[in-house]
C-alpha cells in the first residue's frame, strides 16, 4: 500500500519545521555574545591598574581579561555550578529540582540555571524569568557549549555577571571592593565576590552585612568540605572583614587616562609606564605646583623616557592639585612655546656643516633682520663669544645669527625629521624666531625629538616609533646626522651650571640639560639626559598667563633634578670615537688655525671640514707699539699677528667677559683701512625694512646702528647725503624714512667713513 498523502505531507511539514528549527539553533546565539559598553582602564608595564574610566552606561565594566584567577573559578563553581564541567550546558537533576521546588512553593524560588544558562540570560539582558524562556535559554545553552570551551565560558560569565550597584564583572568588583587586581584576590575575598552574583541586589557590601557574611561562610565551609581549601586556610579566611562600601579606583594616570579615554574610549591600555615612578613623579609636580603657587603659576609637567627603545616611563600631564586652575589640561600633548629647547640641535647642525666648531667665536652684537630683533635674554652683547658659552647661557643673538648663516629652510627640515610634526608651516611663517621660541610644540615631541637626535648620535638609522597609546608613528627614518657634533653638543650642554640647590648633587653623575624660557615668561622648560633616561619638563600657565620669574632654569630645572634624583643612575654616552676628527685649531677664535693664529689647541670633534679662522691677521707694529703700514714706518716694523674684531664686536667684547685685546692704535703717520675702524651694525648690508605705525596712525621710525673701534668718538650721520644728527660711545640714530631706498653714510671726527644702503616698504 502505498503511503497516505496526509501523512506525506505531515512528515514533510516536521522535517521542514525540524530543519527551521536546527537553523534557529544553530543561529540563535549573537556575535558577539556580548558587545556592551566598557569602561576604559589604564595599566602599567607590569599590569598594575593605573586608572580606569566609567562606561558610557554608567556602569563599571572593564574590558574581559584573558582568564579568570584559580581561586575565583573554584569558588564560583563550587557556588553556582557544581557540575560545571560535567554537563553538556543545563543540568537536568537541578531542573527537575527546581520544578518541584517551584511547584511546592507555588511560586518561582529556584531556577536551576547553571552557569552556561546564566551567561545566556546574562547575554539577553536578564528578560521576565518565564518556563518558556527557561526552555530557550537551556536550548542556547547546549549552543554556547559547542562553540565556547568551559574555560572561555567562565570567562564570558566572570566578565559580565553583576557585583552589585553599577559594578560588572569580577575585575571591577575586585578593584572596588578590595582595590586589589582579581589575581591577588584572598580565598575568603573570592568567596565574598562569588555570592554577589546571585543576588546583587541583595547582598550588596554596605547593606545587609549579616546575610553577606553568612553566604561568605557557608560558600568557604563548603570548599573546606570539597578539600579546595586546608582548615587552616578556613579559619583564617573567616577573620577576614568583608567590605563595607565601594572603594574609589586608582588614579595614578590621570591625563593618560583622560587622553586614553578621548582616543581610544573602551579600550585597556598596557602602557609602557612605571607604576611607582609615575606616582612619586606625580607627587613631585604637585609639591613643585604648591611651591610656585604664590606667584599665581598653576601647571607643570614632566614625562620619563628610557632612550634605549622610546618608551615612556612616566607621564604626569599637569598637577592634580584640586585648587589648581587648568589641572585638567594635558600639558604633555599641549603645544606651547620652545624657547631655547631647539639650540642644541642647531649648533650640532653647524658644527656639522663646518661653520662652526664648539669652540669658535659668533658674533653676539646688536642685530636686526628686517622687522626682527633678538635681545639677550639679560639685554647685554658680548662682542663675541665661543660656540659653548652661547650655547650654556643660550644667548639669543648668536644663535640667530648662526641660523640665518645655515637657513631657516634647511634647519626646519632637520627639525621635521627628528620628530617636530607640529611645525607644519614653511619656513617664511617661522622665520630667525624659530629658534628662540617661535614655534609651539607639545612636550612629548621634544622627547621624541631628543632621542632621535641622541640616537643618530649613536649610528642608528631606523627608529620604531609609538606614541604614548601603543599607536605606530611612520616618521621616517632617523635623518643622517654628524654623531660627533652632536657629541659635541651634548658635551657642552653637560657643563651647564645646576641650579643653586643642585651644584653640589650628583657631581660624579654626568647629566646633559638644557633649559628654554618662552617670550613673556609663559613657558619654562627643562631636558635633561644622564645617558639611559631622558627627562622633559614644562612649567608655566595653562591658559598662557606669563608671570615673572617662570625661567627654565628657576623653576623646570630644579623639578628635573628631583626627578633625576630618584631615577636609577646610568652610564653616559660613549664618546663616537670613529666619527671624531681631531683638528688645530686657533684657541683664540676656535676656527680652523691659519699661519698667523698665534696659540693653538687640538680639539676633536666633527670631520666636516672647519672654516678658516677669519680674524687672525698679521700687523706691523713700530718701535713704539704703534701699528703701521710696511711702507709708512720710519723704522723696521716688527712683524706681529693679532685677532682683529669687526669694530662692533670690539666695542663689547672689551667690555665683556671675553677679555678680548684690541690690537693697537694706528700711529697718526699712517692710516688705517676704513673698514677696521667704522661699520654699520644695521643695516649691515643692503635691507628691507616695512614701515611701521602706531595705533594713532604715525609713522615709526627706523632705528640705525653703528660701532666704532675706539671708545668716545663722535660720529656723524647722513642719510641721501642729508646730515640728520652725530652720537658719541653709543652710536644709534633713529630716523623717518620715506619710502624708497636710501644711501646711508656714517664719519668720525677723522674722517673715517662707512656706507650701507635701506629700502623702505609698505
Amino acid at each position: 500500500m502505498g503511503r497516505s498523502p496526509r501523512r506525506l505531507i505531515l512528515r514533510r511539514i516536521a522535517l521542514i519545521a525540524g530543519l527551521i528549527f536546527l537553523i534557529w539553533w544553530w543561529n540563535c546565539l549573537p556575535e558577539p555574545l556580548f558587545d556592551p559598553p566598557y569602561s576604559t582602564v589604564t595599566e602599567a608595564e607590569n599590569g598594575q591598574l593605573l586608572g580606569a574610566r566609567i562606561a558610557e552606561d554608567e556602569q563599571w565594566r572593564f574590558p574581559p581579561a584573558d582568564s579568570v584567577p584559580m581561586r575565583f573559578r573554584q569558588a564560583i563553581v563550587q557556588y553556582e555550578d557544581e557540575h560545571f564541567y560535567s554537563h553538556p550546558g543545563f543540568n537536568p537533576i537541578a531542573i527537575v529540582r527546581a520544578l518541584y521546588q517551584n511547584w511546592q512553593a507555588g511560586e518561582v524560588v529556584s531556577g536551576g540555571s547553571t552557569i552556561s544558562m546564566q551567561c545566556i540570560r546574562l547575554a539577553r539582558g536578564n528578560p521576565p524569568r518565564t518556563y518558556w524562556e527557561k526552555f530557550t535559554e537551556i536550548l542556547r545553552a547546549l549552543r554556547l557549549e559547542l562553540s565556547y570551551s568551559k574555560e572561555e565560558i567562565l570567562e564570558l560569565y566572570a566578565s559580565q555577571a553583576p557585583f552589585g550597584g553599577n559594578v560588572v564583572g569580577l575585575e571591577a568588583a575586585a578593584w572596588r571592593y578590595f582595590a586589589l587586581a582579581p589575581h591577588r584576590l584572598s580565598w575568603s575575598e573570592c568567596a565574598a565576590l562569588a555570592v554577589l552574583p546571585n543576588a546583587p541586589g541583595i547582598i550588596h557590601p554596605g547593606r545587609n552585612h549579616q546575610t553577606f557574611e553568612q553566604k561568605r561562610n557557608r560558600l568557604l565551609q563548603k570548599l573546606l568540605s570539597e578539600e579546595v581549601i586546608d582548615s587552616l586556610t578556613y579559619r583564617l579566611s573567616l577573620l577576614e572583614e568583608l567590605p563595607l562600601e565601594p572603594q574609589a579606583l586608582p588614579d595614578i594616570a590621570h591625563h593618560l587616562s583622560q587622553y586614553q579615554m578621548k582616543m581610544m574610549p573602551e579600550s585597556r591600555l598596557r602602557s609602557s609606564l612605571n607604576a611607582n615612578w609615575q606616582k612619586h613623579i606625580q607627587d613631585l609636580v604637585n609639591l613643585h605646583v604648591l611651591q610656585w603657587r604664590g606667584n599665581s603659576v598653576h601647571n607643570s609637567a614632566a614625562l620619563v623616557m628610557d632612550l634605549q627603545d622610546g618608551s615612556i616611563k612616566a607621564y604626569v600631564g599637569n598637577t592634580t592639585n584640586e585648587l589648581a586652575d587648568g589641572k585638567e589640561i594635558n600639558m604633555l600633548n599641549k603645544p606651547r612655546s620652545t624657547g631655547s629647547i631647539l639650540k642644541p640641535m642647531l649648533y650640532a647642525d653647524a658644527m656639522a656643516l663646518g661653520q662652526l666648531s664648539s669652540r669658535a667665536l659668533v658674533p653676539d652684537i646688536p642685530t636686526r633682520f628686517g622687522d626682527f630683533t633678538p635681545k639677550n635674554f639679560d639685554l647685554k652683547y658680548r662682542g663675541a663669544t665661543p660656540v659653548y658659552r652661547a650655547l650654556q647661557q643660550s644667548l639669543n643673538v648668536p644663535a640667530a645669527r648662526v641660523l640665518r648663516d645655515m637657513g631657516v629652510p634647511v634647519f626646519l627640515h632637520r627639525l621635521r625629521a627628528y620628530g617636530l610634526q607640529n611645525l607644519d608651516r614653511d619656513a617664511g611663517y617661522y622665520g630667525l624666531s624659530l629658534i628662540l621660541g617661535g614655534a609651539e610644540v607639545p612636550a612629548l615631541q621634544i622627547a621624541h625629538m631628543y632621542r632621535r637626535w641622541i640616537w643618530a648620535m649613536q649610528g642608528k638609522e631606523e627608529d620604531s616609533i609609538y606614541d604614548i597609546l601603543g599607536q605606530a608613528q611612520d616618521w621616517g627614518p632617523i635623518p643622517n646626522s654628524d654623531p660627533a657634533a652632536i657629541y659635541s653638543s651634548l658635551q657642552i650642554m653637560e657643563g651647564l651650571n645646576r641650579p643653586s640647590n643642585w651644584q653640589q648633587w650628583g657631581s660624579s653623575r654626568r647629566i646633559a640639560w638644557k633649559t628654554g624660557t618662552s617670550y613673556g615668561f609663559r613657558d619654562a622648560w627643562a631636558v635633561g639626559t644622564d645617558g639611559r633616561w631622558l627627562v622633559v619638563c614644562w612649567t608655566g600657565n595653562a591658559n598662557y598667563e606669563g608671570r615673572p620669574g617662570v625661567i627654565g632654569v628657576e623653576t623646570s630645572a630644579p623639578l628635573l633634578f628631583s626627578i633625576m634624583d630618584y631615577l636609577p643612575a646610568s652610564p653616559f654616552f660613549e664618546p663616537p670615537y670613529d666619527w671624531q676628527h681631531a683638528k688645530v685649531i686657533c684657541r683664540e677664535s676656535g676656527f680652523l688655525a691659519q699661519e698667523h693664529c698665534r696659540y693653538r689647541d687640538t680639539i676633536y670633534g666633527s670631520k666636516a671640514s672647519l672654516k678658516n679662522c677669519p680674524y687672525c691677521e698679521p700687523i706691523f707694529l713700530n718701535t713704539k707699539g704703534l701699528r703701521v703700514h710696511r711702507e709708512c714706518s720710519l723704522d723696521e716694523p716688527k712683524d706681529s699677528s693679532w685677532m682683529i674684531l669687526s669694530p662692533a664686536m670690539t666695542w663689547y667684547a672689551q667690555r665683556s667677559e671675553l677679555n678680548y685685546k684690541a690690537p693697537p692704535d694706528w700711529d697718526p703717520q699712517c692710516l688705517a683701512p676704513i673698514d677696521e675702524v667704522l661699520k654699520f651694525i644695521y643695516p649691515e648690508k643692503f635691507e628691507v625694512v616695512r614701515r611701521s605705525r602706531d595705533f594713532e596712525g604715525t609713522l615709526g621710525k627706523v632705528i640705525l646702528e653703528a660701532g666704532h673701534r675706539q671708545g668716545e668718538v663722535e660720529v656723524f650721520w647722513y642719510v641721501d647725503d642729508e646730515y640728520i644728527g652725530s652720537s658719541r660711545i653709543n652710536h644709534r640714530m633713529e630716523v623717518a624714512l620715506e619710502l624708497g631706498t636710501h644711501r646711508l653714510l656714517i664719519m668720525d671726527e677723522k674722517g673715517n667713513s662707512a656706507q650701507s644702503f635701506i629700502k623702505v616698504v609698505d
